[in-house]
């Protein structure tokens, strides 16, 4: 049998040291949100990002139906938990985890701050990367908030400054929507729905004029920082069973990944850029870094981000042996590489313009 390594070397100047599917039980698994865009923009930016390796393993990987079609549902899917029937996927409470916080059997869910932003008649959200909110600013605004709060039943904490969980004494029939679809957009089009959706949407309203007249907001517009003015709600629910572990390890410092590495009980290595890869069975690595971009349509730091991926991978490809490496871009699909799609010579590699433009007509 030829060796991976010889097929990918053909493909690409990066020295993979793939070794012979039949000698090797490690698998590769990189979830990369952000990596097929949307990015309207990049064609307008005046250059295209040089990501040859990228380019190649896509075009040569046989696609493969993934659950999922974001961020958190493409994580949740890749360890075995799926939604009920009208409820959320309970990411509060598994991120919490992530955050080294134990959710107990309490009913969470995140409560990103964010800063809305009045756009004639529409309101558009900016999520909490803008915000770069200081630890005894979010101190200050949760005592605020619980005080505030405190007869409704709900509490705020914040195992990280610009992370923070809303724990509820009831579970809400609420269906709500992740932080990273509705960021740049109008939030009307986003709010939550079912049978409590008018109450929440009224607490929301609440929370926002809480946050909008607290001391921090003040010393901040003074300061020429954007405001913390509202929250965002997503995810509710508890945590679920343990899934059975499908990975060896992961690596990553995305807390939804963290959870569900702790819950699911797996080896874990808090820091995407760790290269650490198991000998034997799945390791999944996140990189996250080309999320916030896309998130912001920002095609620069996209381009910048796209090009550090390409050396990251080329990294992790000369340093490990794998049976087969799958690369999902959360879009519902997952583009998995052998020794034998990588000898498809005859499959050119697409411009990742080309790409963008297929995946978002």
């Amino acid at each position: 049998m030829r060796r991976l390594s010889q097929s990918v070397r053909a493909a690409s100047s990066a020295p993979a040291r793939f070794i012979s599917m039949a000698k090797s039980n490690a698998e590769l698994h990189l979830l990369i949100p952000g990596l097929l865009g949307p990015m309207p923009n990049l064609a307008a930016s005046g250059r295209l990002p040089a990501i040859p390796l990228i380019e190649r393993l896509l075009a040569r990987a046989d696609q493969v139906p993934v659950e999922g079609s974001d961020f958190p549902s493409t994580l949740f899917g890749l360890f075995g938990i799926e939604a009920e029937t009208g409820h959320d996927l309970p990411r509060g409470a598994v991120d919490l985890l992530g955050d080294g916080v134990a959710p107990g059997d309490s009913f969470w869910m995140r409560a990103d701050p964010v800063h809305l932003r009045p756009d004639r008649d529409r309101l558009l959200l900016f999520d909490n990367q803008l915000l770069q909110i200081e630890q005894q600013e979010s101190e200050t605004l949760l005592a605020l908030f619980n005080r505030h709060f405190a007869d409704d039943g709900l509490e705020l904490i914040a195992p990280h400054p610009d992370r923070w969980y809303l724990r509820l004494v009831e579970a809400p029939d609420l269906q709500t929507r992740s932080l990273e679809s509705v960021v740049g957009r109008n939030i009307e089009m986003f709010l939550p729905q079912g049978d409590d959706a008018r109450h929440w949407r009224r607490l929301l309203n609440e929370m926002q004029m809480l946050l909008f007249n607290a001391e921090p907001n003040r010393q901040r517009e003074l300061a020429g920082r954007i405001a913390i003015n509202g929250l965002w709600l997503s995810g509710g629910g508890r945590l679920p069973q343990s899934p059975k572990p499908r990975f060896a390890a992961v690596c990553s410092d995305d807390p939804t990944a963290l959870g569900l590495a702790r819950l699911a009980a797996v080896d874990l290595h808090a820091d995407e850029r760790d290269g650490f890869i198991a000998s034997d069975g799945a390791t999944l690595r996140t990189w996250s870094a080309l999320l916030s971009p896309v998130l912001n349509a920002d095609p620069y730091l996209w381009i910048e981000a796209l090009e550090q991926l390409e050396a990251e991978v080329a990294s992790l490809l000369r340093q490990g042996e794998f049976r087969q490496l799958t690369i999902y871009p959360c879009t519902g699909r997952g583009y998995r590489v052998t020794s034998g799609a990588m000898r498809r010579f005859w499959r050119r590699a697409q411009p990742i313009l080309q790409l963008l433009e297929s995946n978002h007509p």
